[in-house]
């Protein structure tokens, strides 16, 4: 029997279009786990559709997977339907909603109603000057009839209909991070020069610079790693976006940018496993590293209970205690440097600003 790893990573590679080799025998609950808790179970489908009828699973099971694909297709049109209603809102407020990942990384998948996201995550930018579009943001969806969580610094968190919507004020977790804050002035400088003509059709939803997505998806999967530990489908978000927007992205400036914010101990063996995964470097050519970065993105996430309040900063803690490893191997800075930033942050610079 092929293991059931493999045969995620066969059935990716088919559900993206590429040709694969692919056994006959899965254990097909497994492979359904580990697809789920990789989120890339539309994906996998996707593949599974491309076997032939010896290799796909029994009826019963496969009529299952895509009742759970169709569901999470409806999912997607509910929150995209949701996200442009609200975007309309703000614009009609003088509000510009621009997409950070979900929408702006699904359109660069062969079926992106088959990324599955959980929530939708914009960041708010005023029309015209003087006004925090952030908290009016905050305050037109309380006016609206729902509740707004504004208490943690980094976004706030409020659900429309069908979907979780986190509006952020800062695009990375850069407190008492002296780097991650110039990482973020950067992001923000940016977005202020963009020219705001590119929305999604037929929508007040906005693509942020390519520059500022390609960044964040890199920080975003940095941080999982760090924190609560790395999927398949981090990956495969850079892997797809950073393909389609291959001649848009200044790669100099990016490898520039990569070494001047710490991540390159990271970023090379996030490229070489997307590369892998993609299937155009062989296991054989992996490095150590490289191998480290596998283990963790096989391993179940080591999530902590909530990100505000005393449970989930010692969540945090907790979970930067166990991944020594990662800062030793992935990381300029040490797990005790990680620690003295967290308490740092907490104490002193509660409320940042830039």
């Amino acid at each position: 029997m092929q293991s059931s790893k493999n045969a995620i990573i066969a059935l990716v590679r088919l559900g993206l279009g590429q040709s694969s080799q692919i056994g006959i025998s899965f254990n097909w609950q497994e492979v359904e786990a580990l697809a789920i808790q990789q989120g890339l179970l539309d994906v996998v489908v996707d593949g599974i559709e491309k076997l032939s009828n010896n290799q796909r699973p029994e009826k019963k099971h496969l009529l299952q997977l895509i009742g759970l694909v169709m569901q999470d297709e409806a999912r997607y049109a509910t929150q995209k339907k949701t996200a442009s209603e609200m975007a309309l809102l703000f614009h009609d407020n003088y509000i510009r909603t621009y997409v950070l990942k979900g929408f702006v990384v699904s359109e660069c998948y062969p079926r992106p109603e088959h990324r599955v996201s959980s929530d939708i995550d914009c960041f708010l930018f005023p029309e015209k000057s003087g006004f925090d579009a952030w908290q009016l943001g905050n305050d037109i969806i309380r006016a609206s009839g729902h509740e707004v969580s504004d208490g943690f610094y980094k976004n706030s968190t409020f659900y429309l209909p069908g979907t979780l919507v986190e509006n952020h004020l800062y695009m990375v977790p850069f407190r008492g991070n002296k780097r991650l804050k110039r990482l973020e002035i950067l992001l923000h400088g940016m977005i202020h020069e963009d020219n705001a003509e590119d929305r999604f059709e037929g929508t007040w939803l906005y693509r942020p610079p390519v520059m500022v997505t390609a960044l964040f998806l890199i920080e975003h999967a940095y941080s999982h790693f760090l924190h609560e530990g790395l999927t398949w489908r981090h990956v495969l978000d850079w892997m797809m976006y950073s393909r389609r927007h291959k001649t848009e992205i200044d790669w100099d400036l990016m490898d520039a940018l990569i070494d001047e914010f710490g991540f390159r101990m990271f970023y090379d063996s996030f490229r070489n496993i997307g590369c892998y995964l993609l299937g155009e470097v062989s296991e054989n050519d992996l490095t150590k590293n490289d191998e480290r970065m596998l283990t963790d993105v096989w391993a179940p996430l080591d999530l902590h209970e909530t990100l505000v309040g005393i449970k989930g900063k010692l969540g945090l803690v907790g979970n930067t205690l166990r991944a020594w490893w990662k800062y030793l191997y992935f990381s300029e800075i040490s797990m005790l440097h990680a620690l003295w930033i967290q308490i740092y942050g907490y104490v002193f610079e509660k409320h940042p600003t830039l």
